[in-house]
């Protein structure tokens, strides 16, 4: 076979493109829009009818207006009481969990870790289905491993601890924790 020079090339090329969008010019010049196609006449305005008028009917002893009550006026949504607490020695994120559950599940985690990352998943789970709130932390921050460390005092590494809204450890759990564990130990630790 012969090779074909550049300028064919760039000519087959244009040719193609000329007759595609023909082809697209076409198909769409031949279609009306709906409105197009659906066009009423419309009667002109002063013939439209007017809904006639009912004859007044005039009463011989006056008519009691009634007060008109004044619009009540929207009234804010409530805020949310959100129970104050003493700071529990743990991380400010678990006491604005505690404020806002009566039991939390906190799941301690280094981020990028496949395992730490299931378990954190089954510990929401849990969680979700314990009817505890869920909180994940980050162990290679230094305060809140200090944190963590100097609140349990002699627990060996868990990996998932279960709070009371006091501040109080119910459970600490090490390696892995399926999710009907961590839903059992939630509803346990509920008041």
């Amino acid at each position: 076979m012969e090779k074909l020079s550049t300028q064919v090339r760039i000519f087959g090329l244009v040719a193609v493109l000329v007759a595609v969008g023909g082809l697209l010019f076409v198909y769409t010049a031949g279609r009306g829009s709906a409105a197009d196609s659906e066009l009423v006449a419309l009667p002109p305005a002063a013939a439209v009818a007017k809904p006639a008028k009912t004859p007044a009917v005039h009463k011989t002893a006056p008519a009691k207006v009634k007060a008109s009550k004044a619009k009540a006026h929207a009234k804010p949504a409530p805020k949310k009481v959100v129970p104050k607490i003493p700071p529990t020695g743990f991380p400010l994120a678990v006491d604005r969990a505690l404020a806002r559950h009566k039991v939390v599940v906190v799941s301690l985690v280094i981020p990028g870790s496949h395992v730490d990352e299931l378990a954190a998943g089954e510990a929401k789970a849990g969680a979700k289905l314990g009817g505890a709130g869920y909180l994940a932390l980050n162990v290679l921050n230094e305060s809140v491993a200090r944190a963590v460390l100097g609140k349990l005092q002699g627990v060996k590494e868990p990996s998932l601890l279960v709070l009371k809204r006091s501040g109080e450890v119910v459970l600490a759990l090490e390696g892995f924790v399926d999710r009907e564990t961590v839903a059992q130990a939630a509803a346990n630790a509920a008041p």
